[in-house]
This record gives structure tokens, sequence and C-alpha cells, in this order.
């Protein structure tokens, strides 16, 4: 069941790159002049499409980048082994083509080959250094995906003669990503790089593979749960299409919003995984309850805050009245101070004047004395 999935997400792919501007013949191919400027890669990847190898190495030449990949992250090499063009692999890897380069989907060269069934391609590839312990978006090796007997039996030949620990390989890239999350962590600052042609982040990835440890670290360093990809997809939109339950929950009880929209004004529901949509609308339904009690705890606070400012303001205001009403008190209790200090000088000036008379009336009688003396 796995590997049916694989091939049929793998065969979605294909069918939105036919029609696409790199399923066509190149202009330069067919010698005429159009109105129509074609991207110089995508010439390159119709140019390698048609087979013309000689035309392929004169754009080589003039600066083509051989690696170049179209917006579901195909390369010329990837679409050669789809096409079960061996020519044209053979001549793309000896000018220097990437044998390892994943797509979008992680999907390197040789899982196109396994998955097509095409054993020639596979021998070469392997034979140039592939990894046959490739991990794709689902968790699967090439040998994974392999249909034809003849493939299995070659790539089983190869994982055994390389030693390669299968499950040690599916988990490599989440240890990494949980390694570099607690860092980021412990540090206080993200140090991620989008990818180049899609845009799309660390989050984006956890979200996808359902790396649930990793998403509630970068959750916890501050990433924002809504950022987008070029494609205006969040982590929630790759989380739903994936199928991937625990991350959805994880993305919503952060308070992610469920209702923002990609490019094309679809929201994580229209392009979820229908086997998750009846839990995602369950989900939906908390986080509105979260958002309800959110606003039920916050009105409360409002009142509280508002009576604490009335409080404040009558606190104030007395405060205002003591300091008016204590200076008048003050002011009285000076007056008085002062009218004491009069009445008191007054009293002593009295008893001055009380003394002075006795010692005069005293000074008299001496006087008087010492006359009759004489």
């Amino acid at each position: 069941m796995k590997m049916a999935d694989a091939k049929q997400k793998r065969n979605e792919q294909l069918k939105r790159w036919i029609g696409s501007e790199t399923d066509l013949e190149p202009p330069v191919v067919k010698r005429q002049k159009t109105k129509v400027k074609f991207d110089d890669g995508a010439v390159f990847l119709a140019a390698c499409s048609s087979g013309d190898t000689d035309e392929v190495l004169k754009l080589l030449h003039r600066g083509a980048d051989i690696n170049y990949a179209n917006v579901d992250g195909l390369t010329a090499l990837h679409q050669a082994c789809i096409d079960d063009n061996v020519d044209m692999v053979k001549f793309l890897v000896e000018n220097g083509a990437n044998i390892n380069q994943p797509d979008n989907e992680g999907w390197i060269p040789l899982h196109a080959a396994a998955s097509c069934g095409y054993l020639d391609i596979a021998e070469f590839l392997i034979g140039q250094g592939a990894h046959v312990g490739a991990v794709n978006s689902e968790g699967d090796t090439p040998l994974d995906i392999a249909e034809e007997e003849a493939m299995e039996e070659l790539l089983q030949n190869e994982v055994n003669r390389q030693g390669v620990d299968i499950e040690a390989a599916r988990k490599e890239e989440e240890r990494i990503m949980l390694r570099d999350a607690r860092q980021w962590l412990n540090s206080g600052h993200i140090n991620d790089v989008r990818h180049a042609k899609s845009g799309g982040t660390a989050l984006h990835v956890a979200a996808a593979k359902g790396y649930t440890e990793v998403l509630k670290l970068l959750i916890q360093a501050g990433y924002d749960v809504n950022i987008k990809d070029y494609d205006g997809w969040t982590p929630l939109h790759a989380a739903a299409h994936w199928g991937k339950e625990e991350a959805c929950r994880i993305l919503v009880d952060n308070l992610c919003d469920m209702e923002m929209i990609n490019k094309v004004g679809q929201t994580a529901f229209d392009v979820a995984d229908e086997d998750i949509l009846g839990y995602l609308e369950e989900l939906q339904k908390k986080q509105n309850l979260l958002h309800s009690e959110k606003r039920e705890k916050k009105s409360p606070l409002i009142e509280s805050t508002a009576n604490m400012d009335n409080n404040q303001s009558q606190k104030t205001f007395k405060n205002k009245e003591t300091l008016i009403i204590e200076p008048e008190k003050n002011a009285s209790r000076i007056e008085s101070l002062e009218q004491e200090k009069v009445d008191e000088e007054e009293e002593g000036k009295k008893d001055e004047s009380s003394c002075s008379s006795e010692e005069d009336e005293e000074d008299d009688s001496e006087s008087e004395a010492e006359t009759g003396k004489i």
C-alpha cells in the first residue's frame, strides 16, 4: 500500500509537469523566432527532454545550469530517468549533473528509476555513486518503492554490499533537525534557510514529515506557525496534505490560523488528505472553543483593570484632599503657636516691669533709712 501511494503521488507530480513550460519543444531547437520568452532553465530542460545532446551541450557552453530544477524540483536528470532515456542520463552525469539531487518531495533520480522499473538506468546510477539509502519525504528509500522483482533484488544486494542501515537512514534527517532545533532554542536565534525553489522552512518539513518533537522545539524557539512558503502554503497545509494528524494537532494547539489560503486560494482543508478531513474539522471546533475561552478570560481582566484604575483615582483624589487640608491645619497651628509666643513675650515684659518696681521700692526704703540715721 505504501509503495502504491508513493507511486501515485509521483504520477500526480508528473501530470503537473505535462503541459508545463518544461514540457515544450525549445524554440532554439526549432530555429523559429517566437514572441514568447522562455526561462533559460526551462529551455534547457526542454532541450534535454527532446534528447538533442548537441543542443544541450551548446546551452551548457552558454552557461546553462545542468542542475536547474522546475517548480517541482525536477532536474533534467530526473526527467531523463522518468523518460527511460539512458543516453541522456549518461550524458548529463558525465557532464556534471548531481546524481543525488532531491526534488521537492525528496526523490533522487534513483527513486525515479526504481519506481519506473528501469533496471539499466538504476545500475548506471548506482555505479556512479547514487545513494541507495536516500529517503524521500514519505520516508521511502528506492528499495521501498521498487515493484519489479529484478529491481528489488538489485537494490537489496547493493544495500547489503554497502552495509546501509535503512532504519538509521530513515531517521537521519529527523536526527539532524532535532539537533538544529535544540541549538536554535538554546541560543535564542533561528538560523534556518528557506528551500531555494519552494521557500519551505524547517517548520514546513517537520510538519510534512510528522517530526513532532522537532515541530514542538521549533515553535518553542519562536517560529511563526503561520509562515508561508513561496506557494503560500503554511505548515498546516503541509501537515494536512501529508496526513500527519499529530503535527496538525500541535499546530492547532499553538493557535495557527486554520483559514489561511495559499496562492490559489486553498485552505488546509482543501489540500488535506481525505483520511484526516474529519479530524481536521474536530481540531477546528477545539480551536474555536479555545478562542472563545480566551475572550471570556480577557473580559473580566479588562473590568478588573478598570476598577483598579477607578480605585487608584479615588486614592489619588483623597491624597490630594489630604495635601490641601494638611497645609490648612499646619497654617492654623502656626498662627496658634505665634500667638502663644506673643502672649509669652508680653507676660515676660509684665514680670520684668513688676520686678523693676519692687527693686525701686526697696531702693527708696533703704534711702529713707539712711536719711533717718543721719
